[in-house]
């Protein structure tokens, strides 16, 4: 029985309408989340723990490096080109932020030997500076980006 007095039945009534409604919209958000991440492009693994296992580099220097490398790139491929780069490497976009912030890179890099300098602020010099473009090259192929390796590799030669 819905209880003695006489908005009782309407009070119950309203009390399963609002759990319905409150899970509708909760499956709503769900599909939207999940919608966000089918259409989200997939990074794939992070390639610093690879790169700072292979030089003996701290997390800091891999990611000024890769930072460092990315500024470079993008400032000698098409737009479609440099997206397709960054979207293989987890967070491109705040470690290029990051690499400018921490003064790593503070002016356009205008040739691969600009780029190998910039990296002696974080204690890279050579033959390491020249060994690290190829290295993310090779560990982006190994990760099954060869379109996004054959285009980094072709504007480091």
């Amino acid at each position: 029985r819905h209880g003695t007095w006489p908005g009782a039945k309407y009070v119950e009534r309203r009390g399963s309408l609002m759990r319905r409604s409150t899970h509708l919209m909760l499956a709503a958000l769900a599909c939207f989340g999940l919608h966000q991440h089918a259409v989200a492009a997939d990074p794939g693994p992070s390639i610093i723990p690879q790169l700072q296992a292979r030089f003996g580099l701290s997390e800091a220097q891999v990611r000024g490096a890769l930072g460092a490398l990315l500024i470079f790139v993008r400032e000698r491929l098409a737009k479609q080109d440099f997206d397709a780069v960054a979207k293989s490497i987890p967070n491109a976009d705040y470690i290029m932020r990051e690499v400018r912030l921490r003064g790593i890179v503070t002016r356009p890099l205008d040739d691969i030997v600009e780029y190998q300098e910039s990296l002696a602020s974080l204690g890279i010099g050579q033959p390491l500076a020249s060994q690290f473009g190829p290295a993310v090259a090779e560990d982006l192929g190994a990760a099954g980006f060869q379109q996004e390796r054959s285009i980094l590799l072709s504007v480091m030669n």
